[in-house]
């Protein structure tokens, strides 16, 4: 459900293929069929932006679930079970902010398999594992896509000031709405949606 890319990736097109891998009513809601072929009957793109202005050395956890509190939440998750959010995520301003993706709110997907090297941001060592920054994902080149479906496991961005002085972030989204379909016959040519079961193997 989460990647970062080295350069921006394709979005999802119609009549264009999906199966999605992973542990059945962990990694998606109990109405995905995992390892099943899906096709995406049609797509709509909506892009937006949000921002955010924090002091030194100040976190804050944002939820991308749907919740009327659009202070702490993107309403990013669909509200239907046969659609697919397929975002990237752009990153503008400062260049001291880190994004750190939990997928639930206690794991890490992009932090190293040591137990003793994961990301604690009371540490100025630690809090630099794998954080995502304006350099890894620009708003004018997103590199930074993420998958989301309705009842899925609620993924948060936490973000911290690094820098010494207050520093502003923007969030630009392109949000690529898809209706997707479960087909009977595997196509030669899909895309793997791939769950956390997967991406901390």
């Amino acid at each position: 459900m989460i990647k970062l890319f080295p350069k921006t990736p394709e979005i999802l097109q119609p009549n264009q293929y999906i199966v999605f891998k992973g542990k059945p009513g962990e990694d998606f809601p109990d109405f995905i069929q995992v390892d099943k072929p899906y096709i995406v009957e049609y797509t709509k793109q909506i892009t937006f932006a949000r921002s955010f202005i924090f002091p030194s050395g100040e976190k804050k956890t944002l939820s991308l679930a749907n919740d009327s509190d659009y202070e702490n939440y993107f309403n990013l998750f669909p509200t239907m079970k046969d659609s697919l959010y397929e975002i990237l995520v752009g990153l503008k301003g400062g260049k001291n902010m880190l994004v750190f993706i939990q997928w639930p709110t206690e794991r890490y997907p992009f932090e190293l398999e040591s137990p003793h090297i994961h990301v604690d941001l009371d540490n100025s060592i630690t809090r630099m594992v794998s954080p995502i920054t304006v350099d890894r994902s620009p708003a004018d080149e997103p590199r930074l896509r993420i998958h989301t479906l309705k009842d899925l496991t609620e993924m948060y961005f936490q973000l911290y000031n690094n820098g010494p002085d207050y520093e502003k972030l923007v969030f630009k989204f392109l949000v690529n709405k898809c209706k997707i379909k479960a087909v009977e016959k595997m196509p030669e040519r899909y895309r793997v949606i791939e769950g956390l079961s997967i991406l901390l193997r």
